[in-house]
């Protein structure tokens, strides 16, 4: 534990989970509400959830779709400052899915939901949403 004086910000571990939902040459985005930065649909997990039940849940949550069968594209390691100070260590479970119909509606903390030409990341996306694209686009070369 700290001292009570200590200037030092815990780090904190999170699992976390996304998914890429691919269609025609495009993927979902969703525009954050807390930051504006585009990223896939995802979030922290709940207590004994699944990477695959998380990435699932968050999809449901943050545009009202549901997908099949999701692909593995890795777990990527990184880090993230809160507006709050704390420092969060994330271990997310990147999958991807070929979308399997419905509107998609931005909801929960996503502020905007659109497809992306999967040539060309739109300004505003993170660190950890760049390494995602990377490995996409060299699965899919």
């Amino acid at each position: 534990m700290l001292p009570p004086d200590s200037l030092e910000v815990p780090l904190i571990r999170r699992l976390g989970a996304g998914v890429a939902v691919l269609h025609a040459g495009t993927v979902l985005l969703v525009s954050r509400g807390n930051n504006a930065l585009w990223d896939v649909p995802g979030g922290g997990a709940d207590a004994g959830e699944s990477p695959e039940d998380t990435a699932r849940r968050e999809l449901q949550e943050e545009t009202g779709l549901s997908v099949g069968a999701l692909r593995s594209l890795g777990v990527f390691p990184h880090r993230h400052t809160y507006p709050d100070g704390n420092v969060v260590a994330w271990e997310t479970h990147m999958f991807t899915s070929d979308f399997a119909g419905g509107e998609p509606r931005a909801s929960d903390d996503a502020a905007e939901v659109r497809w992306w030409s999967l040539a060309a990341l739109p300004g505003g996306v993170s660190d950890a949403t760049r390494a995602y694209f990377a490995a996409l686009t060299a699965v899919r070369a």
